[in-house]
């Protein structure tokens, strides 16, 4: 079955192509901040008149991932949203759970609600924690709040309601009270996006799927009907910020679980083309044009947690931004891509990003208008990409340009104009080089005996940089590596990961009531996963659960045994895998009860394969020179340009040496030599 993958992000919108011949079709389109959907169809409808011929659109499936959510909420862009919770809670989202992300900090600051104090609203109800049904839902007062909803034009709202997570009744009646009021309102309920305990973070997820649904709601739908146009009537899947494909229904309803889908995509990709290449363990490095993820792949398989953070006041502060409870691949993320901009900063130096160029009006070399200076001028300044060969030579930029952006802030910073551009340059491999030792430090890794997989259209012009920084001595560049996450969502599963906190002592254990919530898990799993197309006797459903010692305030994630097994062995084998972990985590162990407070589901489908054998029977790789930069020789010296998809297998090429592929270039430095292996793969290993 064919399948067309794009990946909306910061600077360009990237599609893979698979036909009926399994043959891979790669492409790469400007995004359009203004209207995402333009860039996609555009994308789509090029391939299309290309290779149409050798797929069935009635069979293609399309699959996507988007930055629609994340913008959004960083740009503060979403809808005017209501917020209902129980009476006398309305001010949670600005209380918030009274943390302090700095103790000394007496002037700390926080990212304002996305919902206005106005804009929130208590209802008469309350059930306690066991239960029990303290006070009636007053229905009336959900009327009156419908009213005032209304009357201010809000479409969209959130709703909380205490210990809502277990009993979700009167959430449900909330909203059908909304919906009988004004029928095209969105209701996002908290029992639904999120029934997890903690009220604040229930809150702030179910706030920003509500601030962002009617947007994404609009983008499916949009889509939909433009590739109904072109004769494609399937369903769309979409990546999931855990690393799985969901339908377009369940995406436009639930959109926060698509927060982080562009960079998990890579990282599924990452992993795949680490294994490929005979790496079990790899540190995936993806840098856009707006952004650059770096992700720890152990074992195979990207770190899924149970929190994510978003829109922090102050960077990489945690617990400075909006708490989100959803499954998403582990990950750290910095503003630093090619689109970056290169400034003087108040005392006199050079500061790069976050503010970045994007794609309007983009770098000074795209001649559209932007003429500030950034990563992407400097590297086309240093010889690193070529103008002639910038994605395949379809998309035309200036050198001289680029040196005009970087000249004025040269003369400003009182140092040449290539000494200007190497800074900006190495500066952002230092930025990136200690955002990846940071986070493989958090967990525990060395980042030394990891290769690299570097990809996204930036990616592998910095992987050399970055890696020696590192000391990390081999980099893995895969084929289409500027379009990496595209292909990634042509690998993924069709995928769901759905939560229920039901707190249990193993003290106490009820097998009954265990499976009866792992149960209700699975049917959900299997609805959402077989609309996607999967067999249901094909599903397969992996249990975790959060577990704590009993007066702990968090828990950790343990994989939950057979369900099968007789009780007594069960429990043994899950206390076994829950102390094992915590002496890792903690280095020691606790005598004192344990117990489950969230269960945990992923239903899945079968991961895909995408291949591309290299081909072995053309030679003259050799494109030419041009004179490139290297700071380890001290000047720009004639260096060789090679065709990446003309190298023979094996071949080994001496650096320094330029790689190009139609979407990305690599650089291999005057300490590397490389390699094309039988898949396609660049190896790049650092003396």
């Amino acid at each position: 079955m064919a399948k067309l993958a794009f990946d909306t992000g910061g600077t360009f919108t990237d599609f893979a192509l698979l036909d009926d011949n399994g043959d891979l079709h790669l492409h790469k389109v400007l995004s359009t901040p203004k209207n995402p959907a333009e860039a996609v169809v555009q994308g789509v409808t090029e391939l299309l008149e290309q290779f149409g011929q050798s797929i069935s659109l009635e069979n293609l499936q399309v699959l996507g991932a988007t930055t629609v959510v994340t913008n959004a909420v960083l740009e503060r862009k979403g809808v005017e949203t209501g917020f209902i919770t129980t009476d006398g809670f309305r001010d949670m989202l600005r209380i918030r759970n009274e943390g302090r992300y700095d103790l000394y900090d007496l002037n700390i600051k926080y990212p304002d609600p996305l919902v206005s104090r106005a804009n929130s609203f208590g209802v008469g109800e309350r059930i306690a924690a066991s239960g029990d049904v303290i006070t009636e839902l007053k229905e009336e007062t959900v009327r009156e709040i419908a009213g005032k909803l209304k009357e201010k034009g809000i479409r969209s709202v959130a709703v909380c309601l205490l210990h809502a997570y277990k009993y979700p009744q009167h959430e449900q009646r909330v909203a059908a009270l909304l919906r009988d009021e004004d029928p095209d309102i969105f209701v996002s309920l908290s029992s639904e996006v999120c029934p997890e305990v903690r009220e604040f973070d229930r809150a702030s997820t179910t706030v920003v799927n509500a601030y962002t649904r009617p947007q994404m709601s609009g983008h499916v739908a949009h889509l939909q009907r433009e590739f109904a146009k072109r004769g494609i009537d399937r369903q769309v899947l979409w990546m999931t910020s855990s690393g799985g494909l969901v339908p377009s229904r369940r995406a436009a309803e639930l959109p926060v679980r698509l927060i982080e889908s562009g960079p998990a995509a890579g990282a599924v990709a990452a992993a795949e083309f680490g294994r490929i290449a005979g790496e079990g363990s790899v540190l995936s490095f993806d840098m856009g044009g707006t952004t650059a993820k770096l992700c720890l792949i152990p074992h195979g398989e990207p770190t899924v947690g149970t929190e994510l953070e978003v829109a922090h006041y102050q960077r990489f502060r945690k617990g400075s931004g909006f708490p989100l409870k959803i499954q998403s691949i582990q990950m750290i993320e910095i503003g630093a891509g090619g689109g970056s901009i290169a400034a003087k900063n108040p005392l006199g130096l050079l500061d790069v990003g976050p503010r970045s160029a994007g794609a309007l009006p983009g770098p000074a070399a795209y001649q559209r208008g932007g003429t500030e200076p950034t990563v992407t001028d400097a590297d086309i300044l240093l010889g690193y990409m070529g103008v002639e060969s910038f994605v395949g030579g379809s998309f035309k930029v200036s050198k001289d340009a680029a040196r005009t952006a970087i000249e004025r802030l040269a003369n400003d910073l009182g140092v040449s104009v290539e000494r200007c551009a190497w800074g900006i340059h190495d500066l952002v491999n230092e930025s990136m080089s200690k955002a990846a030792a940071m986070h493989a430090t958090d967990l525990g890794v060395d980042p030394r005996s990891l290769p690299m997989v570097a990809f996204g259209g930036a990616g592998p012009v910095h992987a050399y940089g970055i890696a020696r920084k590192l000391g990390i001595k081999r980099i893995i560049c895969p084929t289409g590596a500027g379009v990496t996450s595209a292909i990634g969502l042509l690998i993924a599963p069709v995928a769901v990961d759905l939560s229920a906190s039901h707190p249990m002592t193993v003290d106490d254990w009820d097998m009954d009531v265990m499976n009866q919530v792992l149960d209700d898990l699975a049917a959900q799993g299997s609805e959402v996963v077989s609309a996607g197309g999967v067999s249901k006797d094909t599903i397969t459903n992996r249990y975790t659960v959060d577990m704590r010692h009993i007066g702990q305030g968090y828990e950790i994630t343990v994989q939950l045994p057979d369900r099968n097994l007789p009780k007594d062995e069960f429990l043994k084998q899950l206390l076994d895998n829950f102390y094992k972990l915590y002496r890792e985590l903690f280095g020691r162990t606790v005598a004192a009860p344990v117990e489950v407070i969230t269960w945990r589901l992923r239903a899945s489908g079968e991961k895909d394969q995408v291949t591309r054998p290299h081909l072995t029977d053309i030679a003259d790789a050799l494109k030419g020179h041009r004179e490139v930069y290297f700071h380890e020789l001290g000047s720009s010296v004639a260096t060789p340009v090679y065709d990446h998809y003309r190298l023979p297998v094996d071949k080994p090429i001496q650096g320094p040496a330029v790689v190009e592929q139609r979407e990305s270039t690599a650089v291999v430095g005057p300490s590397g030599t490389a390699h094309v292996d039988a898949k396609g793969n660049l190896i790049i290993n650092i003396l």
